[in-house]
């Protein structure tokens, strides 16, 4: 057990997170049989087996569990070990690639992009904008930026800011359905939804009222709600990101309380300590719109 490779680990790994060995070897540009080998190995030195492997995938025994826990912590460790001596003779470089959902990126990634950028001159960056969930290792994405918690034990979720939701409808719609002065008046307008998105649930003082009204329209995309606000559809429930929200729309309901939605930067516990997921990260936090004058 002494002679245990390292490497070893760092493959196991891979193979867990990637859910079988043809997409972990695909990812790391590597033999099927050269990983097999590797794992059977490992598996030899510790003296015991770690996982059942398939056509569809691998399956973790009990043991396997607890050692693939153990062993991203101590990959971590390492990974910071090295990085806290790179960290002076390096500055942040090389592809960062991310994954954003549409209204994140056009309602807030896209306006401070430029500055990282003239900071960080050595790093290229590799932007995907969608709405789909991804596995990261699979689509070799470094950070995802995602709305409400991921509750994946496997990734670090770093909260950037919380975002603020509002109910908005354009004047013209308003005119002809007429303006809602209660939750429960949401009952008789034409409701455009993300179904994806957060619950209309409304607040206020001591009174909580939950609405499933006439569904207008069902998309997963922000953007493309607002839009449909503007050509005079209905009412939505949007993030008030400054370039999605037009000043002529009516904010309805203002005194009933929406609850908030946070955006967490996303990424494997191994790559936390990698100097470009670092530095994009740590830039994020400091762009709280709450925080920008």
């Amino acid at each position: 057990m002494n002679n245990i490779d390292l490497n070893d680990i760092r493959l196991f790994v891979t193979v867990v997170q990637a859910g079988s060995l043809t997409k972990a070897a695909n990812l790391l540009n590597m033999p099927k049989s050269y990983l097999s080998r590797h794992l059977t190995r490992l598996e030899q030195d510790l003296g015991t087996t770690l996982m059942d492997r398939s056509r569809q995938g691998i399956l973790l025994n009990e043991l396997g569990e607890r050692f693939y826990l153990k062993a991203q912590d101590m990959l971590q460790t390492v990974q910071t070990a090295l990085d806290s001596v790179r960290s002076n003779l390096e500055a942040p470089h090389g592809l960062l690639k991310m994954s954003v959902s549409t209204e994140v990126g056009r309602g807030f990634l896209m306006f401070h992009l430029a500055e990282y950028m003239r900071r960080y001159p050595d790093v290229s960056l590799e932007i995907q904008i969608d709405n789909h969930k991804i596995n990261l290792i699979r689509e070799g994405v470094d950070i995802a930026l995602r709305l409400g918690d991921p509750n994946n034990n496997n990734v670090v979720a770093r909260k950037l800011f919380d975002i603020e939701l509002g109910l908005f409808a354009s004047k013209a719609y308003l005119a002809k359905a007429g303006i809602p002065q209660t939750p429960h008046e949401l009952h008789g307008h034409d409701l455009l939804y993300k179904y994806d998105g957060p619950d209309w649930h409304f607040s206020y003082k001591q009174r909580s009222v939950h609405i499933e009204g006439k569904n207008k329209l069902y998309s997963n995309d922000f953007n493309l709600i607002g839009h449909m606000v503007g050509e005079d559809m209905g009412i939505a429930m949007l993030p008030c990101f400054n370039n999605m929200i037009r000043p002529d729309w009516v904010r309805l309901l203002p005194e009933w309380k929406i609850a908030k939605v946070p955006l967490y930067a996303v990424y494997y516990k191994n790559r936390g300590s990698v100097l470009t997921v670092r530095s994009m990260v740590e830039f994020l936090l400091q762009k709280n719109p709450a925080l920008q004058s």
